[in-house]
């Protein structure tokens, strides 16, 4: 990735978290609708398998149109934005701390230069804060509203039933208190905390073995969209359960009294592998959004130095 300035990385952060959120939402919207079959706190019953994607899908369409496909976009898509600025904001600040304190040089820009190769503590810690910062500041929140306006849009009487954003978070705010959009912090912090510190560990790794073997791919829109898909499916194998756990806590019906009761009672009523469920369109969505932001991230940054460059230029010319 590229060195950029303080507002470049929050703006090209926040370009590429909605452009990666409008592109893979569906995938989201099943994968939440799945981890959310699970028993009711009244004992009603419940199927004993969670319907498959497809069905969802097509059960959805059939009852609100494509529109109930995207319900619950608006938090996500603002969320991210915010939390993609935070996240690379936070984690190149942090290595870039970390660099000097290890005597490493920063990255040169792709292709015009031998990287340096980095410890990998490095990428992890710095990882880790980035996870850090986003789950405090935009995700927890954003996640909390997207969960529950999903949650109610699969009941007939819900209570978000033609409200928007701002409606919903009203609602929220009034029945369950400012608490309410921070419930579910510790999982959240814990997967994207490891969401991070994979995702970035994983892509800097391949990033230096292609700059090594095969340096005309190096920064290349092809290599970064393939490098960041991969990062992508370690990330979501690594975070899983404690995206299960977080969607759990933060049902319209959530009944735990916190992070460890959440995981006992899943493990009891539905089994370890409770734990994956609703890996197939997370993988599809983690795999599709990593490789998008990372390349979307690039993209604005070289096109804001490049803008700046030529004012710069123009300025310059003009004295």
């Amino acid at each position: 990735m590229e060195q950029s300035g303080v507002l470049t990385k929050i703006l090209a952060g926040g370009v590429a978290g909605v452009s990666e959120t409008l592109v893979t939402y569906p995938a989201e919207f099943v994968k939440t609708r799945r981890q959310l079959h699970f028993k009711p706190s009244d004992g009603a019953a419940t199927p004993s398998r969670p319907p498959g994607s497809l069905s969802i899908l097509r059960d959805t369409v059939s009852r609100s149109g494509v529109r109930g496909i995207y319900s619950g976009v608006q938090a996500l898509a603002t969320s991210n934005a915010a939390k993609s600025g935070i996240r690379f904001l936070a984690f190149e600040t942090t290595r870039a701390r970390l660099d000097a304190l290890a005597g490493t040089k920063p990255d040169p820009i792709a292709g015009h230069g031998q990287r340096q190769p980095r410890a990998a503590w490095i990428n992890v810690v710095s990882g880790l804060s980035a996870g850090v910062a986003e789950s405090i500041a935009v995700v927890t929140p954003g996640e909390a509203i997207k969960t529950k306006m999903i949650h109610d849009a699969s009941s007939t009487n819900g209570r978000f039933a033609n409200r928007g954003l701002l409606g919903a978070v009203g609602v929220l705010v009034r029945e369950d208190g400012v608490r309410g959009l921070w419930s579910g912090l510790t999982p959240v912090l814990c997967k994207q905390g490891t969401n991070s510190a994979v995702r970035f560990t994983t892509f800097a790794m391949l990033q230096e073995r292609v700059a090594m073997w095969w340096p005309a791919l190096d920064g290349s829109v092809g290599s970064t969209l393939v490098l960041g898909g991969i990062s992508g499916v370690f990330t979501v194998y690594a975070s899983m359960p404690f995206d299960n756990i977080k969607t759990r806590m933060q049902s319209v019906d959530a009944r735990y009294k916190g992070m460890l009761d959440c995981a006992a009672q899943t493990f009891r009523e539905d089994g370890v592998l409770a734990f994956w469920r609703g890996t197939s369109p997370r993988l599809v969505r983690l795999t599709l959004s990593s490789g998008i932001t990372f390349t979307v991230y690039d993209q604005v940054v070289r096109l804001m130095k490049s803008a700046q460059a030529g004012r710069d230029g123009d300025n310059l010319q003009r004295l």
